[in-house]
């Protein structure tokens, strides 16, 4: 192994690094430099790929450092001494500092840092301004009455506007109509004290985009303004959106998750409870799903799953809810029934559309489920009976042969079969239900 070769200890540093063969003609002099190795960071720092820079000449990938470097690493052989000196990349402004150090009269070390910022400062530039110019946020100078006094780069890319274009613009022309009213207060507190808010901006194209402001004003010598410090904050509020969306739906079929069926079932609950009105629910789980698992696979127990989800989905009215328990139960809240017809007709509409045989990659497979149905009050009047209720049902049509639906009845005590007893419990009289 080349015992010059620093391997991938190099990519973990912060600064350039390049390993050159130095090539000397008959008088010793350095004619040419061949790079040897590079890590990720010169990579970066300028814009190349490290794949094709072995054996490539220092002077055609850096010509703006060649010269320099042949000054500074100067014509002798082996030495102890580290030199460096300063360059321009191109016509951009960017500035570096490179550090030489020979290892022998041919094998050389350079480490590369980039000193623009600190060059415009020594040039005369005033630090803040720098760093005003080149921060991430969008930074805005805003007089008392909303003009744009100033505005950094990161402003002008995020807006879509030129500086000078924002220069005759308002804070008001960049901020959705629906904050207008927000406005006043927001200063008021920014003025005081200070305020950091969530806002909606508007680019130069209309997009509209979520942001984190924070505004505090400041007196200069030129008046009174306010520094409006502005984030971006999209892929923030995606998170949170995915999240939340996350807490309350199956990330595979898109229905309500188990948790939020049981919040919505109670509120149901207690709504019809105060307007004695009555619901139907409906639990239900695929035929034979375990052997659509064991023979073909998880996927196509997921494409049946979806399958289910989406048929059954299509045959609800606009106050039903649809849930998944888990695995391949699912559970339906028929609200405002007027008697068993309601509650029949749905529960055909949904046999109808779900069972049917579907491909998974030429391979058909037969989808049928088996329902149980409870009904509030009829049957119980807590979350957990109503479900236990529809869950007996929904065994007695399976051990049937499954492929239909099957509303609970009630056991008469003493109890001889495997059904719920709810002792004690006076049913409101109703020959229908």
């Amino acid at each position: 192994m080349n015992k010059y070769k620093l391997g991938k200890m190099t990519h973990a540093m912060f600064e350039g690094y390049a390993l050159l063969e130095i090539i000397r003609n008959a008088d010793d002099e350095i004619c040419n430099s061949k790079i040897i190795e590079a890590n990720k960071t010169f990579e970066s720092m300028f814009g190349v790929s490290c794949d094709g820079l072995t054996d490539k000449s220092l002077g055609k990938v850096l010509p703006e450092a060649y010269e320099k470097l042949l000054i500074a690493a100067g014509n002798t052989g082996e030495t102890d001494e580290v030199r460096q000196f300063e360059f321009s990349l191109g016509e951009t402004d960017r500035q570096f500092l490179a550090r030489v150090f020979n290892l022998t009269s041919d094998r050389m070390v350079l480490f590369f840092i980039e000193v623009t910022l600190q060059t415009k400062a020594k040039d005369g530039f005033r630090l803040h301004e720098v760093l005003f110019e080149n921060a991430h946020d969008i930074i805005l100078y805003i007089s008392l009455d909303g003009k744009i006094v100033n505005a950094n780069k990161r402003a002008c890319q995020q807006y879509g506007y030129t500086k000078e274009q924002l220069l005759r613009m308002t804070i008001h022309d960049i901020r959705h109509p629906d904050t207008t009213s927000e406005y006043k207060p927001q200063m008021q507190t920014a003025d005081n004290d200070g305020i950091t808010f969530e806002c909606v901006h508007v680019r130069s194209n209309g997009q509209t985009f979520p942001v984190e402001v924070s505004a505090k004003s400041n007196y200069t010598k030129e008046g009174h303004f306010r520094v409006h410090i502005i984030r971006d904050i999209s892929l923030r509020k995606e998170s949170e959106e995915k999240i939340i969306w996350l807490a309350k739906y199956d990330p595979l079929t898109g229905i309500s998750n188990r948790a939020n069926f049981i919040a919505d079932l109670d509120e149901e609950i207690k709504r019809s409870t105060r307007n004695r009105t009555r619901f139907a629910v409906m639990l239900f789980d695929i035929d034979k799903f375990k052997h659509i698992n064991d023979q073909y696979g998880h996927e196509a127990g997921d494409l049946v799953l979806r399958h289910v989800a989406v048929s059954a989905q299509k045959v609800l009215r606009a106050g039903d809810k649809i849930g998944r328990f888990g695995g391949d139960e699912f559970v339906i809240l028929q609200t405002g029934i007027n008697g068993c017809n309601d509650v029949e007709a749905l529960a055909k509409r949904i046999q109808d559309s779900v069972s049917t045989t579907i491909e998974y990659k030429s391979i058909p497979l037969n989808v049928k489920i088996s329902i149980g149905i409870s009904i509030f009050p009829k049957d119980a009047i807590e979350e957990k009976n109503l479900l236990h209720c529809a869950d007996k049902a929904m065994y007695k049509v399976k051990r049937a042969g499954g492929g239909a639906f099957q509303f609970f009845t009630p056991c008469i005590f003493p109890c001889t079969e495997n059904r719920l007893c709810l002792d004690g419990y006076k049913w409101p009289e109703d020959s229908n239900l």
